[in-house]
């Protein structure tokens, strides 16, 4: 079990990173997060394949001008769950929620992300 809570604890310091590097707007950064090529599920688009870097820089771009149209200024989480699966591999669920600049509630979400361990790295999946 000790080993669980220590890969459950990286699980959820790797997502509350991730979630700064949002904020940020780091794309370079934010890519560092991925494990490429990886697949994305979008209430919207449903399964979409992101194949390599360059594409996954396209796509955040895309969604960071269409999140900031809409308002957005930063990103909450509310709560996260993290599991391990085996040593190398995890399962994270979080409730987040995004704000508008006055600080109002745009929306809340429930993000689900696979998480692998990448050279030492734990990376979305």
């Amino acid at each position: 079990m000790p080993d669980n809570e220590r890969i459950a604890g990286e699980l959820e310091s790797f997502y509350r990173r991730y979630i700064e590097i949002f904020n940020r707007q780091d794309t370079d950064q934010l890519i560092e997060c991925f494990a490429h090529p990886y697949a994305a599920v979008s209430g919207s688009r449903g399964l979409v394949p992101i194949a390599d870097i360059d594409e996954h820089q396209r796509s955040f771009q895309r969604g960071a001008a269409a999140l900031r149209n809409r308002g957005w200024a930063r990103s909450g989480i509310d709560s996260i769950k993290a599991w391990p699966l085996t040593e190398q591999l995890g399962f994270i669920v979080s409730d987040v929620t995004r704000y508008k600049a006055d600080d109002s509630v745009l929306e809340s979400i429930r993000a689900c992300y696979t998480v692998c361990c990448d050279r030492a790295a734990w990376k979305k999946s």
